[in-house]
This record gives C-alpha cells, structure tokens and sequence, in this order.
C-alpha cells in the first residue's frame, strides 16, 4: 500500500524525542573533541563543550522547522508529497 506524505505537523515534530535525540547526538559529537591533543579538560571546556551541543541543537532545529515549513508549503501547492510503501502484516 502506497501512502504519501501531504503534510507534516511542525509542533508535533518540535515538541517529540527528536530534540533529545539531536542534542545527544550533538552532545557525542562535543565529547569526541576530549580526545584531541591540544585540549585541557577542566570545568570551562565543559562548559563550552555543553554550549556547543546546546547551540548545535538549536541551529538544527530551525532549519528543520524551516524545512518541514517549505515541504508544508510545496504540498500546499500542489507539488507530490514524499510516498512511502507499507506492507501489512
């Protein structure tokens, strides 16, 4: 069965595990950063590390909002939505 996306709830993705996921995902990326050589941990590199994730996080998030905001807006006009195929079981 073909199903195809015509709109997708901006709030609904906003307000979902999805900012968790991404902060966490941000938040491992900081931390890989430990490893480099020229890096001394103390509490300030922590929290710049905390800042990163958290500014990395909010960057990302808007420019999904601004992108499930233009895919709403193409559907709206008339342009196919994305299809996805779906088996019963």
């Amino acid at each position: 069965m073909k199903v195809e996306i015509k709109r997708v709830s901006i709030v609904k993705v906003l307000f979902s595990v999805f900012p968790l996921a991404v902060f966490a995902v941000m938040l491992l990326s900081a931390l890989t950063e430990l490893f480099s050589p020229e890096v001394s941990f103390n509490l300030t590199s922590l929290m710049v590390m905390i800042m990163r994730s958290i500014q990395g996080t909010i960057l990302f998030l808007v420019s999904t909002a601004l992108f499930l905001l233009v895919y709403n807006g193409l559907c709206a006009l008339g342009i196919r939505g994305v299809q996805v195929e779906l088996e019963d079981k």
